[in-house]
């Protein structure tokens, strides 16, 4: 009973100086996410309402500074309080289909971006965008890219070192799969290891592991021990070529990480397989032309280069994740399977970037000419 009152109230009002403006509507952490694009968004297009899809109550967003009032704007809220808000125009981030009895009640534009699913019926957007192929089925749906992470930075593809993979020979000979797990900490290498153990029921394989901190190499290296799997150090790896019978090569120094980016299959980025303040690095292995698997973990929201890549890199399809070390490992043999080589991941990465980079000024575009053509 409280609670149906309490929208009541909700509903029969807005914030002072919420309305006649450009109302974004998406859940909070998207929005969170979104804000550096959102200050680019108004200073081109003018101010902003953010409808927090997935609050009961106004204020429930983090204050992100300036003059953007935010709205609690759930789907049962949603066509009566867009009435009061009188919006210039719509935009709705991701899935939208609990909303379209509200978006049909109003005239204003509506853009639909990083569009998902089946379009709601009863009404025309005036344009849709989509991250990734096949995300979205609505006819007149563009594939742009995300624009929430906008253009993204790449480090400069690097001169394989192919003395380093040259002892991986039989491995490449055999079509057994080498995956990397690049700067793990606490809680990751056994995460990984999981993996690895999944991947192992379905084919022969080697993880290179590389543990962050130098002062988890020697507790690291003694835990894994304990997993009975064949491991070598390189430090101390004697030999010309690692035999087929090893699983484990385990990598103490970053030159030698370096190296080893140009010999993964898949690569597991540290930082995402579990909790960790550091943020995963994805640019070496898509350079190198290696397919990536992300982990469940998320890093805290920040605009660094790190995040902006990996929120677009999974946004779009470049990057695959799973939330269990079963649902990785599926994801590794679905990578492997595909049979696509390192230049064409390559040639991929190329396009793909060119894409992030224009995916802002093609909503800002369809955004700024409905508005003049209102």
């Amino acid at each position: 009973m409280f609670s149906r009152l309490s929208a009541w109230i909700t509903a029969r009002s807005v914030p002072a100086g919420s309305a006649g403006r450009i109302v974004v509507l998406a859940p909070q952490q998207t929005l969170l996410a979104a804000a550096d694009w959102l200050d680019e968004l108004a200073a081109t297009a003018g101010p902003l309402t953010l409808g927090v899809t997935d609050a009961e109550r106004d204020g429930e967003l983090p204050d992100q500074g300036g003059d953007r009032p935010a709205v609690a704007l759930p789907p049962e809220l949603a066509r009566e309080r867009l009435a009061r808000l009188q919006p210039r125009a719509v935009v709705v981030i991701g899935p939208a289909g609990e909303l379209g009895p509200s978006l049909a009640a109003i005239t204003a534009p509506r853009l639909w971006v990083n569009a998902e699913g089946d379009a709601p019926a009863g009404f025309e957007w005036t344009g849709i965008f989509a991250a990734r192929d096949q995300a979205c089925s609505a006819p007149g749906a563009r594939v742009i890219g995300d624009p929430i992470a906008g253009a993204v930075e790449l480090p400069a593809a690097p001169a394989p070192d192919t003395a380093f993979c040259e002892r991986f020979r039989e491995y490449h000979e055999k079509g057994h799969p080498i995956l990397l797990a690049p700067n793990t900490g606490p809680g990751e290498e056994a995460f990984a290891f999981a993996v690895l153990f999944a991947v192992l029921r379905k084919t022969a394989a080697i993880l290179l592991l590389a543990p962050a901190d130098r002062e988890r190499h020697e507790p690291v290296y003694r835990d894994a021990i304990k997993y009975s799997l064949p491991i070598i150090r390189h430090n101390r790896f004697m030999t010309s070529f690692v035999p087929r019978k090893n699983r484990v090569y385990y990598i103490e120094d970053p030159e030698t990480l370096r190296s080893a980016y140009g010999c993964a299959h898949v690569t597991l980025p540290g930082g995402t397989l579990a909790a960790s303040e550091t943020p995963p690095d994805l640019g070496l292995p898509l350079t190198h032309g290696s397919a990536v698997v992300c982990g469940p973990a998320d890093n805290p929201a920040r605009p660094d280069a790190a995040t902006r890549l990996r929120l677009a890199a999974e946004h779009t399809g470049l990057v695959s994740r799973g939330s269990t070390p079963e649902e990785v490992a599926d994801e590794v043999l679905a990578r492997l399977a595909e049979g696509r080589t390192a230049q064409d991941r390559r040639d991929d990465l190329a396009q793909w970037q060119q894409r992030q980079a224009n995916a802002r000024s093609a909503v800002r575009d369809a955004l700024t000419g409905s508005l003049a053509n209102a």
